[in-house]
This record gives C-alpha cells, sequence and structure tokens, in this order.
C-alpha cells in the first residue's frame, strides 16, 4: 500500500476497512487501482496462509510481497493509464 501513497501507516485492520470504505468510492483510475492492491494482497496473504497450514510450506515474506506487487502490476498494465501517469509511474507501467 506504501507504493501507491494509501494511509496504511500501521492502522488495524478494522479502521483501516473504516477508512478506505469511505474513501475508496466509485471507479476512478485512483480508486480502482486502490481496491486492486487491497484485494491482490488479501489473496496472497490468504494463499500464503493456506500454504502454510495445509501444504507445510512457506515463502518468505519478500517473495510473498513481490508475488503481491507483480500481480499488481500485471493487473495495471492492462489498464488505459494515460490520463493517470502517477499510478503508471508509481507502479512501473506503461502508461499508454
Amino acid at each position: 500500500m506504501n507504493i501507491y501513497g494509501s494511509p496504511w501507516n500501521g492502522l488495524c485492520w478494522n479502521a483501516f476497512i473504516d477508512w478506505a470504505s469511505t474513501h475508496w468510492r466509485g471507479n476512478s483510475p485512483a480508486i480502482v487501482a486502490n481496491k486492486l492492491c487491497l484485494g491482490v494482497a488479501v489473496y496472497h496473504i490468504w494463499r500464503e496462509r493456506n500454504c502454510r497450514i495445509f501444504e507445510g510450506t512457506q515463502k518468505t515474506s519478500l517473495v510473498v510481497a513481490r508475488s503481491i506487487i507483480d500481480t499488481i502490476r500485471c493487473q495495471l498494465s492492462s489498464f488505459n493509464l494515460k490520463n493517470h501517469p502517477v499510478i503508471a509511474l508509481n507502479w512501473n507501467v506503461n502508461s499508454s
């Protein structure tokens, strides 16, 4: 979330969800990117949890973080970010 500039800042989960539900309304590219970041992070963390519990395997936090970032970049690369260069720059994706 720090890459995109969202104010995680150590908020507890409930406080962050309350904040996000009031600030992330609509479907502008910036809002969609925020929602995408949250969804991808939750998915990858949940998947890692399940692998640890049910398969006895684990990845380092750096590997999980890299998977999250790569997935977000891949998804954002399919967006038309021509009018949103900050998103493209923050995530290192092509804006055209």
